[in-house]
This record gives C-alpha cells, sequence and structure tokens, in this order.
C-alpha cells in the first residue's frame, strides 16, 4: 500500500502491514501489533533490500525521510550500499601513536652533525658507546636531569676523567638541537656543573720522558706500541695513524699518502717517512699477513691495549700531547710555523692556501720530519745536543 505520509497518519494508524510513502520513494513503514519501524527499501542489482532506519515515535516522520534521502543518494551518486556497509566489519583502531624515543632521535641528530662538524662519526661512536644503552628506549621527552647526572656518573666510575666532560658536552649538544626542532619541552642538560677541571692544552713531553715512554713501549711490542711511536714521530693525529692502510703507504719512496677523506681538513696530505718511521713499517708489513688491508688490523684508540699502554705515562700526559711535543720540538729545530702547520695537516686559512695554492710541500716536511727523527734518536740515547756554532764572515 502506497500513502502520502504525515504526522497524524503515522501516528494513528494501526492496521498491521507495510505502508510505502508517496513523497519519499523507499521510505517504508512497517506497522506491527506493538511497534512501528521504519525501513529504507531498494534494489542493488538483486532482490530488494530492507535497511531498518529506527523505531517510531524515536525516529521521527522527517528524520526518516532525511535518512531515507540520504541513502538513496549515497546509493546512486556514490555507489554506498547501507546494507553492505552495516554489515562490514568495524575498521580496526587506529593505532596509538608510537613513542618518539632516543633512539629514533639519534639519525636525525646525527644527520644535523654530519653537514656541520667534521668529526661527527665521533659523536656517533660516543653516542654506541656510551649514551645509548642507558637511554636508546627512553621517550625523547621522558629524559630528565636526574638521567644526565645518573650517565655522567655511570661514565665517571668506569675511569674517564676529561672524557666524561666530552660526554656531557655531546649530550648539552644533543638536546640543544631536539629542544629547536621542538621535540621537548626543557633542556636537562643545561647548566650542568663539569665533575672535573680542565687545564689549558700545553703539555710537550720532556727529554726524561720521551725516554721513558720509548722504554717503555719497547716492553709492550704490538700494534698499540706502533701506532704511538708512528704519531711521536709523524705528529698525525690519532684516528688517521690507527686507521692506517698498506694502500697509502709507498715504502720505496718513504711517503704516506692520505686521501681528502681519511684527514680532518678533508684535504689530500702526503707525510714523507723518515728513517724511524719507514724502518718501523717495513718490520710491520713482514708481520701483517698481505691480504690485510689495515697497517694495524683490529686496533683502536678505544681498544684494551692502547688503553693498558696509558698506564706508562701516569696521566702525566696524554697522547695527545704527542703532537704538541712534535710540533714543540720542530720549532725549537728552528722550523716556522708554516712549516710545523703543513706538517700536522692543520686546516689553511688564507684565501691562497684554502683555494689556489695546492703545492704538498713534501720536501720542506721531508726535512723536518728528518731533523726530529734524528733528534729523537738523539734523546732515546741520551747523547748531549750539538751546539751550533754561528760564524761571521768578515766583509772584505
Amino acid at each position: 500500500m502506497r500513502k502520502l505520509f504525515t504526522d497524524r497518519f503515522v501516528a494513528s494508524t494501526r492496521a498491521p502491514g507495510t505502508v510505502f510513502d508517496v513523497k519519499t520513494r523507499g521510505l517504508a513503514l512497517r506497522v506491527g501489533t506493538r511497534t512501528k519501524t521504519w525501513c529504507f527499501v531498494y534494489r542493488n542489482g538483486g532482490a530488494p533490500q530492507w535497511f531498518r532506519l529506527g523505531a517510531y515515535p524515536a525516529v521521527s516522520l522527517a528524520e526518516a525521510r532525511a535518512q531515507a534521502v540520504g541513502h538513496r543518494h549515497g546509493l546512486e551518486v556514490n555507489g554506498k550500499d547501507p546494507a553492505a556497509e552495516r554489515r562490514a566489519p568495524p575498521p580496526e583502531p587506529e593505532a596509538p601513536p608510537q613513542t618518539f624515543t632516543f633512539k629514533d632521535f639519534v639519525p636525525v641528530f646525527l644527520a644535523v652533525q654530519k653537514g656541520r662538524k667534521k668529526t661527527w662519526e665521533d659523536d656517533r661512536d660516543k653516542i654506541a658507546r656510551h649514551v645509548a644503552p642507558a637511554w636508546d628506549a627512553l621517550p625523547l621527552k621522558d629524559i630528565k636531569r636526574q638521567h644526565v647526572h645518573e650517565l655522567l656518573d655511570s661514565v665517571a666510575a668506569k675511569g674517564l676523567t676529561i672524557g666524561v666532560n666530552r660526554i656531557q658536552a655531546l649530550v648539552s649538544r644533543i638536546f640543544t638541537v631536539a629542544l629547536d626542532r621542538s621535540l621537548i619541552d626543557a633542556h636537562p642538560a643545561a647548566r650542568v656543573i663539569k665533575r672535573f677541571a680542565e687545564k689549558p692544552a700545553h703539555k710537550s713531553l720532556t727529554d726524561d720522558e720521551l725516554r721513558a715512554l720509548w722504554r717503555g713501549l719497547d716492553r709492550h711490542p704490538g700494534a698499540a706500541a706502533d701506532a704511538i711511536r708512528l704519531r711521536l714521530l709523524l705528529g698525525q693525529r690519532g684516528g688517521e695513524t690507527a686507521g692506517m692502510l698498506w694502500k697509502e703507504l709507498d715504502l720505496t719512496t718513504a711517503t704516506w699518502s692520505m686521501p681528502p677523506e681519511r684527514t680532518k681538513n678533508k684535504r689530500p696530505h702526503v707525510v714523507p717517512l723518515p728513517e724511524t718511521a719507514l724502518m718501523l713499517l717495513t718490520k710491520r708489513r713482514k708481520r701483517v699477513p698481505r691480504d690485510e688491508a689495515a697497517v694495524f688490523p683490529g686496533f683502536s684508540l678505544n681498544g684494551d691495549e692502547h688503553k693498558a699502554i696509558g698506564a706508562l705515562h701516569g696521566d702525566a700526559y696524554t697522547w695527545k700531547d704527542l703532537r704538541r711535543t712534535v710540533a714543540t720540538r720542530l720549532a725549537g729545530l728552528r722550523f716556522d710555523d708554516s712549516t710545523i702547520g703543513r706538517a700536522l695537516n692543520h686546516a689553511k686559512t688564507s684565501v691562497t692556501a684554502k683555494h689556489y695554492n695546492t703545492h704538498a710541500y713534501v720536501d720542506e716536511i721531508r726535512s723536518a720530519l728528518t731533523a726530529w727523527d734524528a733528534d729523537l734518536r738523539r734523546i732515546i740515547a741520551n747523547k748531549p745536543k750539538k751546539q751550533v756554532r754561528i760564524l761571521s764572515m768578515r766583509a772584505r
């Protein structure tokens, strides 16, 4: 039966059965003995579908018509089958947002450091060795000042001194980057007091210290002892020396050629090998397998062997002071700052040196390191320094 629905009709009808609305296509009212139910009746390529809209009077005539019109529009315009959608399982609830942990932030921080700091790999290694084991699983925002103190205390308990200050500076930098990117609300490492006082770096080894070091290395033969000797003989950086490769060496011409990716200033650097350094490397060539690329395979500045030999100096100096000693001794041998800087591969500051002058100054560096090699052998042998007699020529 079809009829124009009105509020009066819907409220008063009692005859059991189904009545269709003349005004709204597909709207039907099912009248039972006790209930009245609104339905939207439609076809979608098969048998008629009866879609329940709700019971009267909870759903009024106006609301039923609005629902029926909406479903008709969805079916004919958007292809939405209301019955099929109702039968479909509910969508899976969205997973809660993943907590952004310290481990998640480390790659972000290293990407920033890589673009700004040439020694960013040192930061990566420090994080992996000292920070990540304690903080990797912690949400970045949950790391508080207490965590920073606990971390630094644990590093100090391992025997590090000035190294603790370096870890603290790194941690502070990490949170500075995080704060700049609005990933944290407060800086937990700001103004943390340093645990160890630092003295300006000015130590240069005396003759007695040089002799004691050399004899101590004689008692501990191995990769660490050889690497330390080379640092003292050549004045190059620790990481560059420890990572020396056989392909960089030419023992025939007595040169060590470092590619730019292996130097701090990202410039190629040729180091002439004086007599003692050449002898040391020749001996190592006989001991290291021919298919081994590294001069010091398995050796690391953070390794146990290197740390054990550190007891030789009893905290009187650090291995970094070897480089300063070479510079100081070269100055004592009357070499100028320009030659010393080129020997140690210091960064060039002038426009000409940085961008135009590509001369390697191999002869000048060889002269300097050869003179230092001879002087070091004299010191180790405990021989007196030769007095240079300055002669003046009388004009005729």
